[in-house]
């Protein structure tokens, strides 16, 4: 069994089509968010970290676990259950690899079920598969909300990484309106401007 950390990008991409085959398959609607999002839409950087929020209930818990078998995956049916009632994040672990992905129960907060409806699907690797993330817009605000509750610049980093690859493409009315009601908009404009400089150098 390969020690945790030491999974490839190879085989965390693979398992993450493998997950979100399932989630497609069992009818879950799900939204790739995180740092595996900010990396899709943004500059090439280092991730382990694949978070999936999904809006799940009780009564998937029997074919999720059926999808993902014992030895082959870890997957807690008593963790499952209690995450789902407290809406805490719940991992499915590949063993082979260590390969790991956070599903996390839809938040019921107004950003998550907005950036939940305006969900995309997207082509995610040179196979052609597909699968739902959140959009370029959303992911600018979720990371100007977590950099707020953190302090980590590294959310900052991805924000200005996604503003520069996808310059050009973004509604930035949207950010801006929902960044003003968070207080966010003069760092949201000093992050824009900094990458406004990158792209025109």
């Amino acid at each position: 069994m390969t020690m945790p950390g030491q999974v490839t990008p190879q085989e965390l991409s693979g398992f993450f089509a493998t997950v979100v085959q399932h989630l497609d398959r069992l009818q879950i609607p799900y939204m790739v968010a995180g740092g595996f999002a900010a990396i899709f839409y943004g500059e090439p950087r280092l991730t382990v970290d694949i978070d999936i929020v999904v809006d799940i209930n009780s009564t998937h818990i029997k074919p999720l676990t059926a999808a993902f078998p014992f030895p082959d995956y870890y997957l807690s049916v008593e963790g499952m259950g209690d995450a789902i009632r407290r809406r805490f994040p719940f991992n499915i672990i590949q063993t082979a690899t260590a390969a790991k992905v956070d599903l996390i129960p839809l938040p019921d907060d107004i950003f998550s079920r907005m950036a939940f409806s305006r969900r995309q699907k997207v082509v995610f690797n040179q196979a052609g598969d597909e699968a739902y993330f959140i959009s370029a817009e959303d992911m600018v605000l979720a990371k100007l909300y977590a950099f707020d509750q953190t302090g980590s610049d590294k959310h900052l980093r991805d924000v200005k990484g996604v503003l520069v690859i996808q310059w050009g493409r973004l509604n930035l009315n949207l950010i801006r309106r929902a960044a003003d009601q968070r207080n966010l908009l003069s760092q949201f404009e000093q992050i824009y401007e900094a990458a406004r400089r990158e792209v025109e150098d």
